[in-house]
């Protein structure tokens, strides 16, 4: 009866699709295949939000600049789609404007702006990678120094994984900063570094750390100068571990010793194939290329969310994206919203392993759509800023 009772509250508080939101974010984490967090979206989300959009609309539908461009895109999206997709396509474009319109307009994004929200999504997603890897190596699936390529739920991927991972570091940053939890800081490094680093030994995930890193560097210089012994201090002492590291642990050297896993040959592939089908409308949404990397392997897709854009869809698309990023970086600096400083990372990394933008729910809505909407969402803003300091 108190589980009821609470949830009744929390229901009272938040709203219904708030909590469709959480569970399906966290069905990424819970449930075993993909089928399954599709059914979801599809009947917690997507479903009551069609149904919402077509009889409420006038009470809801609130356009923003964002949503303005947000719907340039998908109408381009359209217009080429007519051209080279099929009706699965259409399905997928429905649905990402549903997720982006509902987590914008209809979900409270206090809750998702909280300190105890921030600092719980990375443990949380930190947590299922260290137990699901000590699981592994407990029953003989993997051994310890292995690298764990199959996670156990929807988040199965070691890249996409550890990019979330980074992520949500970013989230709980300013958080652990503002609330002065350095010991938690200390750790969630470390257990950031060794899942990424040792577990799903993905490079993905270390450069947004790094760039994490960066900025928070950056961040102290410029506000405060008297830490600037401090900072070098901290910058050889983590060049020595990353040096020892590359040294005596063969995961780490592993990472560096793939250089960039045939990345620029693959890239200046695509590109060509993107000028060659057209810049503007570049090769539509069923291009898939016949050409090879290193030596025989086949091009899975194009590992740069922009490269994939103008690939697929033009140069049109690629543009107004640009500019639906600037504007959603934008307004998460000029509001101090932590998301800002989660979307920013995400597309750090997404230069380097990112892919089609429209699709079935996967990884990209955690790390791009959801964010972006989040940011855009006007309902209220929390105390958790993008850097905890005041600007004039």
């Amino acid at each position: 009866m108190n589980f009821v009772h609470e949830f009744s509250v929390l229901y009272r508080r938040l709203g219904y699709f708030t909590l469709a939101l959480l569970a399906f974010v966290l069905s990424f984490l819970l449930l075993p295949t993909t089928k399954m967090v599709n059914n979801i979206f599809y009947v917690a989300l997507a479903l009551p939000a069609l149904f919402f959009f077509l009889f409420h609309w006038r009470q809801y539908l609130r356009l923003s600049p964002f949503l303005w461009l947000w719907g340039g895109l998908c109408a381009w999206f359209l217009l080429v789609g007519i051209q080279s997709a099929d009706f699965q396509y259409f399905k997928h474009l429905l649905y990402v404007t549903l997720f982006v319109l509902l987590v914008s307009l209809l979900v409270s994004p206090s809750i998702f702006r909280g300190p105890l929200f921030a600092r719980g999504l990375f443990w949380v997603v930190g947590g299922y990678v260290f137990i699901a890897a000590v699981v592994y190596w407990a029953i003989g699936r993997y051994a310890p120094g292995e690298r764990v390529l199959w996670l156990p739920s929807r988040m199965t991927g070691p890249i996409y994984t550890s990019m979330w991972l980074a992520c949500c570091f970013a989230l709980a940053l300013p958080v652990w900063i503002s609330q002065r939890r350095w010991i938690e800081l200390s750790i969630g490094v470390c257990l950031a570094v060794f899942c990424m680093g040792y577990v799903l030994q993905s490079r993905s995930g270390l450069v947004g750390l790094f760039a994490i890193g960066v900025l928070f560097l950056g961040f102290l210089v410029l506000h405060r100068a008297r830490l600037v012994i401090l900072i070098l201090t901290l910058i050889a002492l983590a060049s020595v571990v990353v040096f020892y590291s590359i040294r005596e642990i063969p995961q780490f050297y592993s990472l560096f010793a793939r250089a960039d896993a045939g990345r620029f040959e693959l890239w200046h592939i695509l590109i060509e194939e993107w000028l060659s089908c057209g810049l503007w409308l570049g090769c539509g949404m069923q291009h898939v290329t016949t050409a090879t990397i290193l030596g025989g392997a086949p091009i899975q897709h194009s590992h740069n969310i922009f490269l994939a854009l103008g690939l697929y869809s033009g140069l049109v698309s690629l543009v107004v994206f640009l500019i639906i990023v600037a504007v959603t970086l934008r307004r998460a600096w000029l509001q101090n919203d932590p998301w800002g400083l989660y979307l920013f990372t995400a597309l750090i990394m997404l230069n380097f392993d990112g892919s089609k933008l429209v699709g079935n729910p996967d990884e990209l809505w955690l790390l791009v759509l959801l964010p972006m909407a989040l940011i855009d969402n006007r309902r209220g803003l929390d105390s958790v800023r993008f850097f905890p300091v005041e600007r004039p």
